[in-house]
């Protein structure tokens, strides 16, 4: 060996040392961070971790270190001889990994899709929440990207955002973050006007409890509860086998329906309640047996004028018809003329729902609904029903198995009634003209899984505040323009929509423990006129343009929802050969290992021949 290559060689050597002690420092750093992130999982969750952790640019940038650092230590073998091939596959393995996963972090895409049965869905649901602030009028919309949710131990994160609304200076503030929030309801008697409620105290033998009804609350009733009745108003709960209601009707025709008056009978073909312009008072309009009649609504300049009527409504090939005599679904059609021109009318008895879910436009403003004495039997079984009458007095009725009715009469607060089928005993403790529910927010742990925020906006001296739910939205009514403030996940729209066809859960057998997940779904692609009909199960995903669909999990309920997992990439076929290069790096050094020892083992057996 000549002198020269001393130096050289140790140079190499120190440089190569180098390397390695900083690919140990990396390495030690890295497991501390991995061990640091499972501990930081098993406190705040799968998805809080990822976002703190796995797709933070910091992370990244470890990892591109480490790369880098190998990248060195192979640079510095050179000039490479055979002997270094398993070597040099290995770091070029590792390296390709690495940089696979350094791709994927920062330029994939990955959330969710959630799908009820028989709908269609393109926006992803992705990771990270955002918040969506809106100002209606004009439209103006903003995504604001948020952090407090990757740090759920912070419960008051002070995040504020001065919002870019046109010629407004509005400061949005976050001062509370609650990661596993926990409501609890307060009902107080100063509300705004309109929102009665009256509170019940129900006994039967040992048990008893008290409820809160309100009569124009949607999200505490159920309107199946009410067969579809017109429009009325009404408020419920279930207690044991008794339905308890609070309903506001808004006609005499719909009082004498709800408390079984003869008078819904003197009009078998049902009744229409007109609110017109400049009348304060609705006038009742029996179905009259000849049609084709105009009628003049006296003391105003309308004219009503029925021109059909079916008892059971079906639209068939052939146009309106009536399936039969009975009146299994009764609907109206007529015309009602005055100075602002003619409106075409079509009301359901059982469906008054259906013009506003159509969109149904109209020229004469006003309220119009109809009422069925099909529908007298609207009541549920076991009711004990409260009715708000346009007097503010309160009747009361009730039901029995079969339908049976009772009327109370006149109900007062302090009063105990006692349901005849039943045997419950229901007293009448208060009756709140203007009630509102006050919810109050506390947190029980620091686990991300139900989320909430109490969010302060302000414009000059205007102040408003509200606490959303995950998402959930509020309205701030601040300066000359409220703003809605939406907190709900980020989402993307895919280049493709998917369809649900049919979902289903298999069992084991004998159980009701599901054994897998299946659905059937319809995949569109616009930008290239496909459609797919594909099945996706737990260990079947459907790939398809870099994206894959994964069965995660579903929803039960009335109609089924599967939610499917999205993944798309475009580091993956980088980790992939980083993973064939490793392997055949190993491969390799086995090889060459065999090869060296070849001739050993000969000279070996020939000596001992010798």
């Amino acid at each position: 060996m000549k002198r020269t290559e001393l130096p050289e060689r140790s140079q190499r050597l120190r440089h190569l040392l180098g390397s390695l002690r900083i690919a140990v420092v990396l390495l030690v750093t890295i497991a501390a961070v991995l061990a640091w992130a499972t501990l930081y999982e098993t406190r705040f969750g799968t998805g809080a971790v990822q976002r703190v952790v796995y797709r933070s640019w910091w992370f990244q940038c470890l990892l591109g270190f480490l790369a880098v650092n190998l990248a060195m230590a192979a640079l510095a073998r050179r000039p490479w001889q055979r002997r270094h091939v398993p070597f040099l596959l290995a770091h070029l393995g590792i390296i390709s990994i690495l940089a696979g996963g350094i791709i994927g972090g920062r330029f994939g895409i990955e959330g969710q899709l959630i799908i009820p049965e028989g709908e269609s869905e393109r926006m992803l649901e992705a990771p990270r929440n955002v918040l969506v602030v809106q100002q209606p009028n004009p439209g103006i919309a903003h995504v604001l990207p948020t952090e407090f949710d990757t740090r759920a131990w912070v419960h008051e994160p002070q995040a504020r955002y001065h919002l870019p609304l046109e010629g407004r200076a509005v400061t949005l503030l976050v001062d509370r973050y609650y990661p596993d929030a926990v409501t609890e309801e307060r009902i107080v008697t100063d509300g705004v006007e309109g929102s009665p409620a009256v509170r019940l105290t129900v006994r039967h033998k040992e048990q008893s409890d008290t409820v809160w009804l309100f009569a124009r609350d949607p999200e505490r009733f159920s309107a199946t509860m009410l067969g579809g009745s017109a429009k009325i108003f009404g408020g419920g709960a279930r207690w044991g086998e008794a339905h308890l209601l609070f309903l506001e009707p808004q006609t005499d025709a719909q009082v004498d329906q709800l408390l079984g008056r003869a008078a819904v009978d003197a009009a078998p073909r049902g009744v229409v309640s007109l609110r017109l312009p400049g009348q304060s008072q609705t006038r009742d309009v029996p179905v009259p047996e000849r049609l084709d009649q105009p009628m003049k609504l006296s003391g105003t300049p309308y004219t009503i004028t029925f021109k059909d009527y079916f008892p059971d409504f079906a639209l068939t090939e052939q146009g309106p018809r009536s399936r039969s005599d009975e009146p299994k679904n009764p609907a109206v059609a007529f015309l009602l003329s005055g100075p602002e021109g003619t409106d075409t009318h079509l009301l359901f008895a059982f469906h008054p729902e259906i013009a506003s879910m159509h969109g149904w436009t109209k020229t004469i403003p006003g309220e119009v609904s109809y009422v069925h004495s099909a529908s007298a039997g609207s009541l549920p079984p076991n009711t004990f029903g409260i009715l708000r009458l346009a007097s503010g007095e309160l009747e009361g009725v009730m039901t029995g198995p079969a339908g049976e009715r009772k009327r109370v009469g006149p109900v007062h607060a302090s009063e105990q009634y006692t349901h005849p089928w039943l045997g419950y005993d229901v007293e009448v403790m208060e009756f709140a003209p203007r009630a509102r529910v006050v919810t109050e927010f506390s947190n029980r742990g620091n686990e991300v899984r139900r989320e909430a925020i109490h969010v302060m906006a302000q414009e000059g001296n205007a102040v408003a505040d509200a606490w959303i739910g995950f998402k959930g939205s509020a309205t701030l009514a601040i300066g000359k323009e409220p703003v809605i403030v939406e907190y709900r996940p980020d989402q993307r729209e895919l280049p493709v929509a998917i369809k649900l066809l049919d979902f289903r859960k298999i069992d084991y057998p004998g159980t009701q423990m599901a054994a897998g997940f299946e659905s059937d779904v319809q995949l569109s692609d616009p930008e290239r006129g496909l459609v797919l009909v594909r099945k996706i199960s737990m260990n079947n995903p459907l790939r398809y343009r870099g994206y894959s669909f994964y069965q995660s999990s579903f929803v039960p309920g009335a109609v089924e929802t599967t939610v499917l997992s999205v993944r798309n990439d475009p580091g993956t076929p980088l980790v992939y050969a980083g993973f064939l290069v490793v392997i055949g790096g190993v491969v390799s050094l086995f090889a060459m290992r065999n090869r060296q020892a070849a001739p050993k083992r000969r000279r070996r057996t020939t000596g001992v021949k010798a």
